[in-house]
């Protein structure tokens, strides 16, 4: 017994004193001899109930010696050597039997309420944990949400800025790069270098204070042109050797360049941007748009020559099918596909068929009216591979399934709007994953 169980030994004496001192003055003063059942019994079954098998013997231990010590009686000679053993201690015996036996249910309620509350405890942590990794799951699942959403904008993003950079020539290409590099990125400050005899002169800067740090120039000797020109490398500020090459000029850098051609146009830089947006897969996206940048400075750097068109209809914002193909080789070479749902709804009209131009431009103004009641953001038109009739409907972030409702939709209003012009019968429409080399068979024919 520890010293907190000793305790009890103070009432114990304090209610043996008690008995003694109402026998000694309002009684005999033999210490309750010949009384059945005993006071000091009550004392024992008392202990015994509250505190358990050990306290209630030694409680009964202590009430036999305050009973027999100085008390024990005389053995009169109608007494044999046994009846006055059973006369002195049979009262003692059953305290101690009686102790043992209600003491030790005390002990079994006491062990088993112990391994309840050790159950109970465990509970608790096992609570206390499972909250705990609920939370850092909520915020695993916010980021994961704020991240995956971030993926899907990228395509995205770059349709919508490809409006304002498609039209003509190279030049509002070069005006527009910043613009697509923040949107993309969701950079604070970034900038781009064109490359010109072997020195990267800053072009353009977004979000570029008056006393910013960042050199305008490179020469052919600088680590950071060595590596990004030269070597065709992406710099990150979370690899540390290339915190080292940028030298504080930037947390991204990498060369814009042509993946087809490997022609190197300049360098992307991106100077700031959360840092907790810098990851892998950031710099995968960052590797991916300035190749997309390569792609298009080396489409309008050719448009001249007629080897590619952006745009077939400006005016309407009709891309050409050479557009639409160039994206499609460019999102499968990069593995896009997990990134994003693209789907492209193909309209094509019945073999050897001739559309007028007037009935050409109806059907694209009624799709262009169709599809922003069907789906107000995120659609891009192009011409089909015979230009004179077919048409290709590109919708980012949308799963086969939702692809299937529009198209069914689409048919439907050209059908309501044009029956009388054109025979819709014999038009069919399929629908193909951007980036995918086959289409999904015929939604209707």
């Amino acid at each position: 017994m520890d010293k907190s169980k000793l305790s009890f030994l103070k009432e114990v004496i304090f209610l043996l004193a008690t008995v003694l001192v109402v026998d000694h003055y309002f009684f005999a003063g033999d210490r309750f001899w010949g009384i059945h059942p005993h006071p000091f019994f009550f004392i024992v079954l008392l202990v015994s109930v509250q505190y358990g098998a050990a306290e209630g013997l030694a409680s009964a231990l202590l009430a036999t010696a305050t009973l027999v010590i100085g008390n024990l009686p005389e053995q009169t000679f109608s007494h044999n050597i046994y009846d006055h053993i059973f006369h002195v201690w049979h009262q003692p015996v059953i305290w101690i039997v009686s102790s043992v036996l209600l003491g030790g249910f005390r002990d079994r309620y006491i062990e088993e309420r112990k391994i309840l509350q050790k159950k109970w405890d465990h509970s608790l942590r096992q609570v206390e944990i499972f909250s705990k990794a609920c939370e850092v799951s909520d915020i695993e699942r916010k980021r994961l949400e704020t991240h995956v959403s971030g993926q899907s904008s990228f395509l995205l993003s770059l349709h919508q800025t490809a409006l304002n950079i498609g039209a003509v020539g190279t030049e509002q290409v070069l005006d527009n790069i910043l613009e697509i590099t923040q949107r993309v990125t969701k950079s604070k400050k970034c900038s781009w270098y064109v490359l010109d005899n072997a020195i990267l002169e800053s072009n353009s800067q977004f979000g570029w204070e008056m006393d910013e740090p960042y050199s305008r120039m490179f020469n052919a000797l600088s680590p950071l042109f060595e590596q990004v020109i030269r070597h065709k490398r992406i710099l990150s500020i979370t690899n540390p050797e290339d915190e080292k090459i940028l030298n504080g000029q930037g947390m991204l850098a990498g060369p814009i360049i042509h993946p087809g051609t490997n022609k190197v146009y300049g360098m992307l830089k991106i100077e700031y941007m959360d840092f907790l947006s810098l990851n892998v897969q950031s710099v995968q996206t960052f590797k991916q748009l300035c190749e997309w940048l390569g792609t298009l400075l080396d489409s309008a750097s050719t448009e001249k020559d007629g080897t590619m068109r952006i745009k077939a209809n400006p005016n309407q914002e009709l891309f050409s099918n050479n557009y639409f193909e160039q994206l499609s080789k460019f999102l499968t070479l990069h593995n896009y596909k997990g990134m994003f749902e693209g789907q492209s709804i193909i309209l094509r009209p019945p073999p050897n068929s001739f559309l007028s131009e007037d009935l050409q431009q109806e059907i694209q103004i009624s799709i262009n009216e169709t599809m922003r009641t069907l789906l107000r953001e995120g659609t891009l038109f192009f011409e089909g591979k015979k230009s004179n009739s077919e048409f290709v409907v590109v919708i980012a972030n949308i799963s086969p399934e939702r692809a299937k409702e529009i198209s069914l939709g689409l048919m439907k209003s050209l059908i309501d709007q044009l029956s009388d012009k054109i025979n819709f019968s014999e038009f069919s429409v399929s629908i193909k994953s951007v980036g995918e080399k086959s289409a999904q068979g015929p939604v209707i024919k």
